[in-house]
Formats: structure tokens, sequence, C-alpha cells
């Protein structure tokens, strides 16, 4: 049986080149060898690929974000007879066009970009963990900790957050309930207080009774509300280092914006 072989040359990872050499090889039957070679930045590297290159079983799959190194590589293929395409130089060029713009011909882009939405897994997978006061252990590992009574959109605007990269945890206050006495031992600056109206606040925990299917009960009773509200200022008030944030008639949006500008720095935009 003939041996082919695919050589993947990029001057970044090669994770574009394998994903959709990958769906074009599930087509056909026949075995084929795959290399890899990432990180290629001279023309010295590719003719030294070229030297050891079987040209009649070969095809050279690459992309360069450098067009001399796309037409290096093109020129090469040419000189020692070796079938190669081009899969990203193309669409580069092509969108060039389309926007009248010179592109940035910056080998890697696309991995920083793949690091950054893996980061943000990372920190909704963190959220998550982190609700409601769970798994406290690591508490310190929270670039910001939102502490308020139920209902005052803690766990949305931890979710929120997390989408943007930010490690959120958040802690829930209880009338007769002592803080975890792990929250006085991580940077103070991370934590932001919530508080909210209480009418506000008695209409949305009317909305999540009915949604549960709760019957009777205090949790939307306006004195039970008013004491916890007056037992979260009573706690705000004891620490007095953490900000404080009304979130009535306010959109997860703002309310995000507010917590940046105040944990992470004024200005900070998401």
């Amino acid at each position: 049986m003939k041996n082919y072989y695919i050589l993947l040359i990029s001057d970044g990872t090669g994770e574009t080149a394998y994903r959709l050499l990958k769906a074009a090889r599930s087509q056909f039957a026949e075995k084929v060898v795959i290399s890899r070679y990432t990180r290629i930045r001279d023309i010295e590297q590719i003719k030294n690929m070229m030297e050891a290159v079987k040209k009649d079983q070969t095809l050279i799959v690459h992309t360069f974000a450098s067009k001399k190194l796309r037409d290096d590589m093109v020129n090469l293929a040419k000189k020692y007879k070796v079938k190669c395409i081009d899969v990203l130089g193309p669409l580069i060029e092509k969108l060039a066009e389309i926007f009248d713009s010179t592109p940035q011909s910056k080998p890697g882009l696309l991995h920083k970009v793949d690091e950054a939405y893996f980061d943000r897994v990372d920190a909704i997978e963190f959220a998550i963990n982190h609700d409601d006061g769970a798994s406290l252990k690591d508490l310190h590992k929270a670039d910001i900790v939102l502490v308020g009574i139920s209902r005052t959109s803690k766990t949305p605007l931890s979710i929120y957050l997390a989408q943007e990269g930010w490690r959120v945890a958040n802690i829930p206050l209880a009338v007769g309930t002592k803080l975890p006495s792990k929250l006085s031992s991580i940077d103070q600056r991370k934590i932001v207080g919530l508080i909210t109206d209480p009418e506000r606040l008695a209409e949305a925990r009317q909305v999540q009774m009915v949604q549960m299917g709760m019957v009777g009960g205090s949790y939307a009773d306006s004195e039970r509300i008013q004491s916890e509200i007056e037992y979260a200022k009573a706690v705000f008030s004891q620490n007095s280092s953490w900000p404080v944030i009304d979130v009535t008639g306010k959109s997860i949006e703002e309310i995000s914006q507010e917590v940046l500008d105040m944990v992470i720095g004024e200005g900070r935009s998401l």
C-alpha cells in the first residue's frame, strides 16, 4: 500500500491547519502520516524540511501570517516540485482587500485569542464553584468577591463578570449567620457589598417564590427583608473598606462596570 505524508507547517501552533485538515481528511480512507512543524520563522527552516520530502507522496499544508514566508513557501515548493496548499494566505488577502487595511502579519495571534477564551472558561468555572459561599478554601484566588443578602444579583453578576475573564466568588449574608473567617484573611480591596431597595427586593423574591412553587413562608415578608437589609448595612459599616453598590433598578452591565471601577480602577471597560 502506498504511503502518504502530509506536513503541517506554521509560524504559530499549527492548530488552524490541523483542524481543517482533519475535516477534509475524514472524507478519505487512505492512510496518511501527518507531521506538524510549528513556530517556523525563517526560510532556512523550510529548506531543511524540503530536503527530506518524498516529493510524489507528500502534501504540504501551511499557515503563515507572514506574507514573505508564504511567498518563500510557494517558491520553494515549485523548486522542489512538492505539492503545497496555503490555507491562511488567500483569506488574509481577501480580508485586506475588503477592509482596505494592511494585516499585522504577526504569528501566534490566534493562539493568544484561544488563551483568552480558555481564561474565560476557567473564570466561569471558578464563579460556578464559588457561588453562594462555596469552596472558601481558595477564596484568595478570586479577583472579586461579592457580598450581599439573597436576591441582590450576586450570582448573575458573578457569571457576567466571569464571561469577561474575572474570577468572582460571592458570599451570602444572612441574619444570625457569621461571615466566614476566610473573608477577613483575603485582600479586602477585592470585596464589594451589594444592597438594594426593600420594595424591589420584595418583588424579586415574590417572583422567585412563584417560579419555584413556594407557598407561604417569610422569604418575601417586608419585616424580614427590612431586618436583612439592616443587618447587611451593619456588616458593611463594620467593614468600611468595602465599597457598597446599590443595585436597585440597574442592569447587570451597569453594576458590573461599577464593580470593576471600584475594584480594578476607574475607567476600566468591559
